[in-house]
């Protein structure tokens, strides 16, 4: 029990409320329970009211997100693995949907509103010691959140080198996870989002999108605190975590969840000439926050572009079926982080540990046999900056309309993970002799680390999970 906080919906569950996560207070088990009305206007024009508790699934993209992120999802349960219809996290939603009809140059328009008036909730990331806890997020958040409660060893801290340095032990209340800032509900914590849809005559659809709401994902913050609470300085003195005021730099965070704004659009066409077709999407966003080891605060906010171009395109394999096509869908996702800082120390890379500019490309190859009972498939993945890839064969067979079984399993391979490292900056420190670097009294971060805890953001989902090769097999029934 060590360790445990409510980081959002998990990290603090028992072994029965992690067997059934779904029957919680907030219902989970009710995917979708909403009441709808349509009510007519002039002419074609209509509005369409929705309330309840949804899913509303904005975006054409597959496995990673741009658009698509009104629901929070559930990673816990098999990572990036799972399609996002079962994995994303129902909330309570209000939708308006003002339908125009068509024009003299479109075949159809609609604006919508959404409003998630629900209490907030972020992405679920695994808690510590389950299987699936994607980036190693909830061992992480667990670690830290003990050393705060009960103290900790932290090893290769005092007198950091690059050949090794001394364990430094601290108390209750000295580094580690201090508290976490979940969001209460309140009218400015909702999160509020606009849609312009459209079909043009030559049959290309269309969104533009613009979207405010609070970060799925987690921003870890330095934090100050009493000088009292300083094994090294000690007194009243106060001083910064991250920073180097008093030559201390002592890990100690405050979990939050930032406001963030989105603007994007998303295209879809066909491509007669190549049998295909084809997916666009993009979103800008300003507000998200990295880790920065290059700051005192060891964060910073960036403004991120992402994009995906994808395809889709059915094709005869004579081997596999005469009768029915196989499906081959192809994505690539790119994301561009402005403002980017990295720049190499003396001892590794310092700043940023998340790619400037990263791509991942996926491809899927799904058959459709005995009158499509049973769906054999393969997914691709592969994350080019992290130089880590994954590969999913998974077979779906149903014996009725109502039951689905699916058995399948992810396993990656790649390059080495030196390619991961990064500073995690316990050797920027200049108060000898617990926290003295072998570069002296210096004030700059030397890039002294490895993969933990920041080379996760390098090595992506699919290289954290570097070594766990998995298999695993799901029933739906459908009633």
């Amino acid at each position: 029990s060590r360790g445990c906080r409510d980081f959002g919906g998990y990290g603090d569950k028992k072994k029965s409320e992690l067997a059934m996560p779904e029957f919680n207070d907030r219902l989970d088990f009710i995917r979708e329970a909403y009441v709808t009305k349509t009510i007519g206007m002039d002419g074609s024009e209509s509005t369409f009211l929705k309330i309840g508790k949804q899913q509303v699934v904005w975006g054409r993209t597959d496995l990673f997100r741009v658009l698509d992120v009104i629901n929070p999802v559930d990673y816990s349960r098999n990572n990036i693995y799972d399609e996002l219809q079962d994995i994303r996290i129902p909330m309570w939603i209000a939708q308006a949907e003002y339908r125009m009809g068509s024009s003299e140059t479109m075949q159809d328009r609609n604006l919508s509103v959404v409003w998630n008036f629900d209490r907030f909730r972020p992405n679920n990331l695994g808690q510590g010691g389950t299987p699936n806890s994607i980036l190693d997020a909830g061992n992480f958040f667990r670690a830290m959140a003990n050393c705060w409660d009960n103290g900790c060893t932290v090893g290769n801290f005092g007198v950091a080198g690059p050949m090794g340095g001394l364990a430094t032990n601290f108390g209750p209340g000295q580094i580690g996870i201090n508290k976490v800032n979940l969001p209460n509900w309140s009218l400015s914590n909702t999160q509020l989002g606009v849609k312009y849809e459209g079909v043009t005559q030559d049959g290309l659809s269309f969104s533009l999108n613009a979207l405010t709401y609070r970060s799925q994902l987690p921003s870890l913050r330095g934090m100050r605190t009493a000088g009292s609470n300083n094994p090294f300085t000690g007194g009243n003195t106060q001083f910064l975590t991250g920073s180097l005021m008093n030559g201390a730099y002592i890990p100690l965070f405050e979990m939050v969840y930032p406001r963030v704004n989105l603007v994007g659009g998303s295209m879809d066409f066909q491509v007669e000439s190549l049998g295909a077709a084809m997916r666009l999407e993009g979103a800008y966003t300003s507000g998200e926050e990295f880790a920065n080891t290059a700051r005192p605060e060891l964060y910073s906010k960036n403004n991120v572009w992402r994009s995906v171009i994808g395809f889709d395109r059915p094709t005869f394999v004579p081997f596999i079926s005469t009768e029915r096509t196989v499906l081959f869908s192809g994505q690539l996702f790119y994301q561009h982080i402005f403002n980017h800082e990295a720049y190499r120390g003396p001892w590794g890379m310092v700043g940023m540990p998340d790619w400037k500019d990263n791509v991942i490309g996926t491809l899927l190859m799904k058959a459709f046999l005995m009158n499509d009972r049973l769906s054999p498939e393969i997914i691709f993945a592969r994350d080019f900056r992290a130089q880590a890839n994954v590969m999913a064969p998974a077979l779906e067979w149903s014996p009725t309309n109502n039951l689905k079984f699916k058995f399948g399993a992810n396993i990656k391979f790649g390059s080495e993970q030196t390619n991961w490292q990064w500073s995690s900056a316990h050797a920027a420190n200049a108060l000898a002799p617990f926290t003295a670097t072998a570069l002296g009294t210096t004030l700059v971060d030397s890039g002294l680390g490895g993969m933990e805890p920041l080379g996760r953001f390098r090595a992506g989902p699919i290289g954290t999970a570097f070594g766990q090769n998995e298999i695993f097999a799901m029933m739906r029934y459908k009633f």
